[in-house]
């Protein structure tokens, strides 16, 4: 009679079957599937934070200016490259021993304590400040110009834990504005110097321009050069009228050959001498008139009114002594 062995399992059976019972009631155990769970978004969030801190560290590294971040007792958490740069170091940990050696002056050359930079200032609860500062680094002996910002960093209670500290050299970009202050400086110098020269030249200019030179008795010739304008339409009317009350003149002749007369302003100055000159009894002649010239007065109403124009200076010498010929007669 042949037994039933597949109704009664063998030892080895037993044992496997034993051994996998444990093995599936944890994998049914809910808690532990919850720690599982657990562990892997653990580490999920662990690898993306640890991504997170190579971006920042990163660009905090690719920034140009200075960057340092220090805790609540001044130490010195992180130094970009280009702080360790500036700060002449090959890395964090040489930052404290160095700045033993650092004063730092205002531009007035008091110095500043740690207290009185952006650093000491914001670890005081400040908020934001910026200093402009010379840096003497007694080590090396080097001086350079610095501009520093610093802010509090705060925890999730508002407490200040740590400063960052931006730092730029601005020791080139000072020296380009004393360069440019002191040719601005020398250029003032020069604007002066050339305006007192152009006040002497148009003093001079004013006084050969216009003098009034008696060629025949009763007779002033006052040659004029160059633009008449308001102001020296006032002194040409003043210098003329003194010297006709002084020689008794009765025809002042005006040579404008040299003069540049093409605007109402230089009309208007003639036109007020020939009313001035007329209330003394004098009259007015024109010398040297050219064509554009003749035109200009024209259009101005001065031509056939106030003002007599001739060609040049022997034609009005000519016609003033005509004039006082046939008052006398």
């Amino acid at each position: 009679m042949l037994s039933d062995r597949s109704a009664v399992p063998d030892a080895d059976e037993q044992t496997r079957s034993t051994s996998r019972e444990p093995d599936d009631e944890l994998a049914r155990d809910p808690e532990l599937e919850r720690l599982r769970r657990a562990l892997a978004e653990s580490r999920a969030r662990e690898s993306e934070l640890q991504a997170r801190a190579r971006m920042y560290r990163g660009a905090l590294e690719a920034i140009p200016e200075s960057v340092n971040i220090r805790d609540a007792a001044r130490g010195h958490w992180y130094a970009n490259p280009a702080a360790h740069a500036l700060m002449e170091v090959n890395g964090t940990p040489e930052i404290r021993g160095a700045e033993r050696e650092w004063r730092y002056f205002t531009e007035d050359g008091a110095e500043l304590s740690r207290e009185e930079i952006p650093t000491g200032r914001a670890l005081r609860g400040e908020g934001v400040s910026r200093v402009t500062a010379l840096l003497k680094d007694e080590r090396t002996r080097r001086e350079r110009w610095l501009e520093g910002t610093a802010a509090p960093i705060l925890d999730e209670r508002g407490e200040i834990i740590g400063a960052v500290n931006v730092v730029r050299d601005i020791s080139e970009h000072r020296r380009n504005e004393e360069a440019l202050a002191r040719r601005s400086a020398e250029l003032r110098a020069r604007d002066r110097e050339n305006a007192s020269l152009i006040e002497a030249l148009e003093a001079l200019v004013q006084q050969l321009s216009a003098p009034a030179l008696e060629v025949w008795r009763g007779v002033l010739v006052v040659p004029l050069i160059g633009a008449l304008d308001e102001r020296r339409g006032r002194d040409l009317t003043e210098r003329t009228l003194e010297a006709v009350t002084r020689r008794a003149s009765r025809v002042v002749i005006v040579d404008v050959t040299g003069a540049s007369i093409e605007d109402a302003v230089a009309a208007e100055q003639l036109s007020r001498l020939a009313r001035a000159l007329r209330l003394l009894g004098a009259r007015l002649m024109l010398a040297g008139v050219r064509p554009a010239l003749a035109s200009f007065l024209v259009e101005q109403e001065l031509a056939s009114t106030e003002l007599v124009a001739h060609l040049d200076l022997a034609h009005a010498l000519r016609a003033a002594i005509d004039a006082l010929g046939s008052r006398s007669a």
